[in-house]
């Protein structure tokens, strides 16, 4: 497949407001803010508890459009880890994906990557990636 095809199910991006700049967070990873309906940038030293992917570039108070569940384009970075086809995913703390280097029940999933094997270190990409954000068993909700 070529890299320019990105999947898509027909499913809309969920609408909310923009609590903040996000016109540099296009394609990455957004969480919920303090306000019902709105959205930040999901970027913490902790788990940044995403919700999704954000599939425009709003400026604070305008609409965003986030893609909650299924296919999306989204920015990846292969880590020290390969980024392997169908790989699991899991949210950097700066918005980006990154794959799981181990399995554990501190993991959060955040996707699955559909594009070719990358195995440069710090390497980012954008391409096709299944969203389904799930909490390990021990997260707090």
């Amino acid at each position: 497949m070529p890299n320019s095809a990105y999947f898509a199910i027909g499913i809309s991006p969920a609408p909310f407001v923009a609590d903040e700049d996000l016109t540099a967070k296009q394609w990455m990873l957004v969480a919920a803010a303090s306000t019902a309906g709105y959205v930040k940038a999901a970027n913490s030293a902790c788990d940044p508890t995403p919700i999704g992917v954000l599939v425009n570039d709003p400026s604070t108070g305008q609409a965003a459009a986030v893609v909650l569940f299924g296919p999306t384009k989204a920015k990846v970075r292969s880590n020290a880890c390969t980024l392997r086809h169908g790989g699991f995913l899991r949210a950097a703390s700066d918005g980006f994906f990154e794959p799981i280097a181990t399995t554990g029940s501190t993991i959060w999933q955040a996707g699955r990557w559909f594009g070719a094997v990358e195995t440069g270190a710090a390497t980012c990409l954008l391409g096709n990636v299944f969203v389904h954000i799930i909490a390990p068993d021990n997260a707090a909700s």
